[in-house]
């Protein structure tokens, strides 16, 4: 509810235009017009650009009510929300406490990227984090006891499946996670190694139909052709780590002219194998720095990006920024509060959820970050923020 009002709230005092349009909405107008699965990027047709699942369930939302403005803010406010009351029942799991649960859920609710993205962009930042919390909470139920977990290993990759329809990087979250579960079950490491083992299958044949699709396209198994983009943005002599300069500027209009013709000559497979080709060079001439990028990726993930507060207004950046601070403090002393007070079980859940954490932190190592993507640490930070004001107030 409190989320609800909060969105509610931002869309009154929003342009008109909100929610404005990005890459997503492009694809699915080209789908609702019959030009299929498509966009234009660099002068090449992509066919895989990215996953489909948020484009094609917009594409069909945008056909159902004739482009509704108030259907898009509806159906990302409902994500959203369901973010808050999923982080909710995480930090019920955690923590073992309704009143904390609660704190959490309203934390979440009212979180700053969540709600701007929801009411400002057509974008589904919040539908990811869902499907993050989805895919991490069915492995902590698929994993907490040796006995049935075949069968729910089943249905924990049966949700994650589905998840990488929408974000494929929520496959190394969930390795990530199941990692944590091996390490922290000695006694029972043979069941786990199983249940790990079916979940892998399981995700792997929900998202089969999507690779062999771009397997018939493109003759290999890839899962989202703009992939090798995205890690040649964070990895060339011009970057800093992101997407684009302090000033807001496209790391590709600092590429040299050659690259930049190449690129413009190439089909959608040629681009993708450029970045990869040009990603392998500058790794292999510029070790150092390729590991300086990684570092500041890491602080970035944590911290602030270089280019962070790009395109907001200074009020909105301000506003970010304490949000962000106070979050990670509180969040920090939750934690050490969870340490000393969980038993076993529980701080092998509190590793289980900073192991995958880890994990998204591990893929924007690699890649361009933008702030936006630390969001699954903002969920987690939530979650030992909501028991750390639980116990300094004392309710138990």
């Amino acid at each position: 509810m409190v989320g609800g009002v909060v969105r509610l709230g931002l869309v009154a005092c929003s342009s008109p235009q909100a929610p404005r349009p990005l890459e997503y909405s492009v694809i699915a107008e080209h789908l609702n017009s019959d030009k299929g699965y498509t966009f234009e990027q660099y002068g090449a047709v992509y066919r895989a650009w990215k996953e489909p699942l948020y484009i094609v369930g917009l594409a069909w939302l945008l056909r159902a009510t004739s482009h509704s403005r108030i259907a898009i803010l509806l159906m990302q406010g409902a994500c959203g929300v369901a973010v808050a009351l999923a982080a909710a029942w995480l930090g019920w799991w955690v923590l073992g406490d309704r009143w904390a649960a609660t704190i959490t859920g309203l934390l979440v609710a009212v979180n700053p990227f969540l709600v701007y993205y929801d009411t400002q962009w057509i974008h589904p930042l919040s539908l990811d984090s869902l499907l993050f919390v989805a895919t991490v909470g069915t492995i902590l139920i698929a994993a907490r006891q040796p006995q049935g977990v075949i069968q729910r290993s089943v249905w924990a990759g049966l949700i994650a499946g589905l998840a990488l329809w929408q974000r494929s990087t929520l496959l190394i979250v969930g390795l990530f996670a199941w990692a944590a579960v091996l390490w922290k079950s000695p006694s029972a490491r043979r069941p786990m190694c199983r249940g790990m083992a079916i979940w892998c299958v399981v995700t792997l044949l929900v998202i089969a139909p999507w690779l062999l699709r771009n397997a018939r396209l493109f003759g290999r198994l890839i899962m989202t052709t703009d992939a090798a983009h995205i890690v040649w943005l964070g990895n060339n002599p011009w970057s800093n780590g992101t997407y684009s300069d302090q000033a807001g500027h496209r790391v590709i209009a600092f590429a040299d002219a050659t690259f930049q013709e190449q690129l413009s000559q190439a089909s959608e497979l040629g681009q993708y194998d450029l970045f990869l080709g040009a990603t392998r060079r500058f790794i292999v001439d510029h070790p150092g720095r390729f590991f300086q990028l990684i570092l500041r990726r890491v602080g970035s993930f944590a911290w602030f990006s270089p280019n962070a507060g790009v395109g907001y207004p200074l009020w909105q950046e301000a506003l970010y920024r304490i949000a962000y601070v106070s979050l990670l403090l509180m969040g920090a002393g939750g934690a050490l509060i969870f340490w000393r007070r969980a038993d076993l079980v529980d701080r092998r859940t509190g590793w289980v959820l900073i192991a995958s954490v880890v994990g998204v932190a591990a893929v924007h190592a690699v890649t361009a970050i933008n702030v936006k993507h630390r969001v699954p640490l903002e969920l987690l930070l939530s979650i030992f923020a909501s028991g750390g004001l639980q116990w300094c107030l004392g309710k138990r």
